[in-house]
C-alpha cells in the first residue's frame, strides 16, 4: 500500500537565500522513496512503475499513491518543501488544478437521473469454457515428423560427381500419441516448461492430471503423428525419432495456443445510470497548454454540453464547435441532444483482446417520434498524426456500429421502457470535418 504519513513535529529550518536546506531536501527525498514503494497494478493498469491516478483526483483508488505531510503551522516551510520537490524532479511546477463541473440544468434533467450508458468490461479470462484443444482454436491435425537419413549422403559423398540429391521418403507410418512409451512422452513434456500441469491447468481448467491431458480424445490423445523417412527406421522407430517427433508437436501445439488465447475477455455492454457515472472532477493540467484553456465563454449557453468548461485539445474544441453549427439539423428529428465530455469517467473494451479504450465524447440523441428510441455514440477527436497510431481505436468504433446495427437494447422498468442503440463513428479531424459529419448522419439515418 503506497499510503504514508509523515509528521514534521520540529520547527528549525536550515533553508538559505529562499533555497531549501539539507533538511528539506532529504525529507524531499523520503517522499520520492515512499511513492515507490510497494508499485502495484489493476485491472486497467498493468505497468506497476506507472503512477495512475494522477489525472483523476476523485477516484478512491488514489489513495494507494497518497502521501499526507503535516508540519507545524509552517506555510513556509511548505513552500519550501514543494520547491525541493520541483528541483528533484518529482513535481511539475506548471501543473494547475481545475474543477470541472456538471451544469445544474443538466443535473435537474430527467435524463441525468433516469437515463443510461451502456458500458462493457474487461474481466480475467478463466478459460473455463475450453474443454479440449478445438475450444481454444488449436485444430486437430497430424504433425508429420521427417527422419532425415544419413545414408543417402555417405552414398553422394562416395558418388563420383559428388552431388547429393535428397533422400527418397520410402515409407510412413501413423502413431497416436497416447501409444508412444509414456516414458518418452514424459520427457518431451518436461522438456517444455509450458506443459507444466499449473500451466496446463491454466489454459484447460478442466483436466485433472498430465495422464488426462496425454491420453484424453480432446487433448493429445486424439492426435497422431506421421512419420515420414527410410523404411527400415520407419520399420523400428528409435526412441529419439520418437521423442523429437513429439517435442515438434508439443511446439507447434504451444504456438498454436499462445496465438490465441487472450488473458481477458470482455462483457457485453451493460447499463450503467448516467448520475452515477458523470459528475464533477478535478482535472490537473499544464499551465499554458492548449488544454488549459476550456472555452467556459463558449459552452456556457449550450444546454446540449453538459459541463461547465472543454478541457480538450484544440482538435476536441474544433470538433464541439462543428457539432453546434449542427444543432439545427439534429433539433429537426431529437428532442433531446447531449454532448458529455469523458474525462476518464469510464473506458470501454475493445472485442478481440479486451485493451481500454477511453473515447472523449459520448453524444446522446432522443427520437422525437416513433419508439423513442435514444442513439448512444461514441467519438474520438484524432489529429491526423495520431490516427495511424491509434487505427485499432478506429477499427473498434466500427466494429461497435456493425455488432449493434438494427438491433436496440431495451432496459425494462416499472416506469418505462428505454431503448438504447449504440453506434461508433471515424475520428474526427478537423482537415475532414465533412467526412465525419457524412458518416455520423448516415448511422443515425440507417
Amino acid at each position: 500500500m503506497n499510503l504514508f504519513d509523515i509528521v514534521r513535529c520540529y520547527t528549525t529550518r536550515d533553508s538559505k537565500g529562499g533555497k531549501p536546506g539539507k533538511t528539506t531536501l532529504s525529507e524531499a527525498q523520503l517522499i520520492g522513496r515512499g511513492a515507490r514503494y510497494f508499485p502495484f497494478i489493476t485491472r486497467e493498469h498493468n505497468d506497476r512503475f506507472v503512477r495512475k491516478f494522477d489525472n483523476d483526483l476523485n477516484d478512491e483508488m488514489r489513495v494507494l499513491e497518497e502521501l499526507h505531510y503535516h508540519s507545524i503551522n509552517d506555510s513556509r516551510y511548505i513552500s519550501e518543501l514543494r520547491t525541493a520537490l520541483i528541483e528533484e524532479g518529482m513535481r511539475d511546477e506548471r501543473e494547475i488544478e481545475k474543477e470541472l463541473n456538471l451544469k445544474e440544468s443538466f443535473k435537474e434533467t430527467d435524463f441525468y437521473k433516469y437515463a443510461l450508458i451502456y458500458i462493457n468490461e474487461r474481466v480475467k479470462n478463466n478459460y473455463e469454457y475450453v474443454k479440449s484443444f478445438a475450444d481454444i482454436g488449436v485444430r486437430k491435425r497430424d504433425y508429420v515428423h521427417r527422419i532425415a537419413s544419413g545414408r543417402g549422403i555417405t552414398g553422394a559423398l562416395l558418388a563420383e560427381n559428388g552431388n547429393a540429391g535428397a533422400v527418397a521418403e520410402s515409407s510412413r507410418k501413423d502413431i497416436k500419441v497416447k501409444d508412444i512409451p509414456r516414458h518418452i512422452t514424459h520427457n518431451a513434456i518436461s522438456k517444455n516448461p509450458f506443459y507444466t500441469f499449473k500451466s496446463l491447468k491454466h489454459y484447460f481448467p478442466h483436466i485433472k492430471s498430465i495422464r488426462q491431458f496425454v491420453d484424453a480424445d480432446e487433448y493429445l490423445g486424439g492426435l497422431e503423428i506421421t512419420f515420414q523417412g527410410d523404411s527400415a527406421e520407419i520399420h523400428s522407430l528409435s526412441n529419439k525419432a520418437q521423442l523429437d517427433a513429439l517435442t515438434g508437436m508439443l511446439e507447434q501445439i504451444e504456438t498454436e495456443v499462445r496465438k490465441n488465447i487472450t488473458e481477458y475477455k470482455v462483457t457485453d455492454f451493460k447499463p450503467n445510470n448516467i448520475s452515477s457515472v458523470f459528475h464533477t472532477t478535478k482535472l490537473k493540467l499544464l499551465k499554458d497548454s492548449e488544454r488549459e484553456k476550456g472555452d467556459e465563454q463558449f459552452v456556457s449557453d449550450k444546454g446540449w454540453y453538459v459541463f461547465n468548461a472543454n478541457y480538450g485539445t484544440s482538435e476536441e474544441k474544433a470538433f464541439v464547435r462543428m457539432l453546434d453549427r449542427q444543432m439545427d439539423t439534429l433539433k429537426e428529428n431529437y428532442d433531446e441532444i447531449y454532448l458529455i465530455r469523458n474525462e476518464r469517467f469510464f473506458k470501454i473494451h475493445s472485442f478481440s483482446d479486451g485493451q481500454a479504450f477511453e473515447p472523449d465524447f459520448v453524444l446522446f440523441l432522443k427520437e422525437k417520434n416513433g419508439e423513442i428510441l435514444t442513439y448512444q455514440i461514441f467519438i474520438e477527436p484524432k489529429g491526423k498524426h495520431l490516427k495511424e497510431h491509434d487505427k485499432w481505436k478506429q477499427e473498434f468504433l466500427k466494429e461497435i456500429t456493425e455488432k449493434y446495427k438494427g438491433k436496440t437494447l431495451d432496459f425494462i422498468t416499472l416506469r418505462k421502457t428505454q431503448k438504447y442503440r449504440l453506434v461508433g463513428v471515424p475520428f474526427y479531424n478537423n482537415e475532414d470535418e465533412n467526412k465525419f459529419k457524412q458518416s455520423l448522419y448516415e448511422v443515425i439515418e440507417n
